[in-house]
């Protein structure tokens, strides 16, 4: 692949009053959320850098990269290489593994790329849950995770205090343990607006001033055909969320144990590729419900249309993923249809209670060192 690696580029003018942010690009306190490309290519399919170059020529803010060290190259060595090479205004780790990798080490990772790229990095984490099933592991409990998250924040406000830190998160515990904790969110619970709203009003009920950021998978796509080959690399992944938390996602009872097939069938060792997908027991018909729950497909104006409900959530941010089938190849166009989607007008925003007589939310930059502990839920 050959791409503007854009070498050289001026890092982007930030000022304080955008709290660090690139100039232009203020999410919910202006104009569109920032877009993100999520590389997720195999060892040797890609250079990671001419995928940042691809993003960036396409009019993105940046790029973040998958962490699972069976299957894609190191995420930190990465991101900083592509920080160093080209004039991305974000890039980061995402979404880098706390049930891999010690908080210790993670935050030293994460203060030294911060130092040597002020105002630049975004570093999302998380469980890991596909990167340490790859490796055989049993994922984190909650509990275990967010005491991760708590030492986390700890070393980092000793050593990075202004980093953009942001933990993944796709059920309601894990939502609100991560906004108490680190102040930034980014929601991963698919393309159902219904759902996203809930989990946007979530976040905002537990931190009012939480970062939120949104993980979309989306693809352009003519066909049937071309829809079901994009979601084979994460089907099964996105199945496991909705048999995790079926009151959650409103998923019927009696469509659960269906929904339980398509999760058993996939392959972890294999995540994020064609070959993912197992082949037993196989259901269309299930697939294809979980793939519209998300997946968002179509030409230019359907994905556009589609994002109508992100683009009234009042976020920050979106992460694209990467790795579905077709998005790098057509990645110019998906990224004009997603940007037109979420062009918004930044004086209709939801307040913390999606009321809209409540007015436009007053939203100020997270209190990094400030937490609200006192909504934790047992597991």
């Amino acid at each position: 692949m050959t791409a503007d690696l854009g070498h050289g580029v001026p890092e982007p003018a930030t000022t304080a009053a955008t709290g660090g942010r690139p100039e232009g690009h203020l999410g919910a306190a202006g104009p569109a959320p920032q877009v993100v490309l999520n590389l997720a290519r195999p060892w040797g399919e890609a250079d990671p850098l001419d995928l940042a170059g691809a993003a960036l020529g396409a009019g993105l803010d940046g790029v973040t990269l998958a962490d699972s060290p069976r299957l894609f190259p190191d995420c930190l060595l990465e991101t900083g290489r592509i920080l160093a090479n080209t004039g991305a205004r974000l890039a980061g780790p995402c979404v880098l593994s706390l049930g891999l990798r010690h908080p210790a080490t993670v935050a030293g990772a994460l203060g030294t790329l911060a130092a040597h790229h002020p105002g630049r990095l975004l570093a999302v984490v998380g469980r890991g849950e596909s990167s340490v099933r790859n490796e055989g592991l049993a994922v984190p409990s909650l509990r275990t995770h967010r005491e991760s998250l708590d030492r986390l924040r700890e070393l980092l406000d000793d050593r990075a205090p202004e980093l953009r830190l942001l933990g993944a998160a796709s059920g309601p515990r894990t939502i609100r343990a991560t906004a108490a904790r680190l102040g930034g969110v980014l929601v991963d619970v698919g393309a159902d607006p219904a759902v996203l709203g809930k989990a946007v009003r979530l976040v905002r009920a537990e931190r009012p001033e939480a970062e939120i950021w949104v993980f979309l998978r989306a693809v352009l796509t003519r066909t049937a055909a071309e829809a079901d080959a994009a979601g084979r690399p994460v089907l099964g992944s996105c199945a496991s969320r909705l048999v995790r938390a079926p009151d959650w996602y409103d998923l019927p009872a009696e469509l659960l144990p269906r929904v339980e097939a398509v999760a058993a069938a996939h392959d972890y060792r294999r995540h994020g590729t064609p070959a993912a997908r197992g082949g037993a027991g196989r259901s269309p018909e299930t697939e294809r419900l979980v793939r519209d729950r998300f997946l968002l497909t179509g030409d230019e104006r359907r994905i556009a249309g589609q994002l109508a409900a992100v683009r009234g959530l009042g976020v920050d941010g979106v992460v694209l993923a990467g790795a579905l089938t077709g998005v790098v190849e057509r990645l110019n166009k998906l990224a004009t249809a997603v940007r037109a989607g979420l062009a918004i007008d930044p004086a209709v925003r939801t307040g913390p209670a999606a009321d809209p007589a409540a007015g436009p939310a007053v939203r100020h930059r997270p209190d990094r060192r400030g937490r609200n502990l006192s909504a934790e839920s047992e597991e």
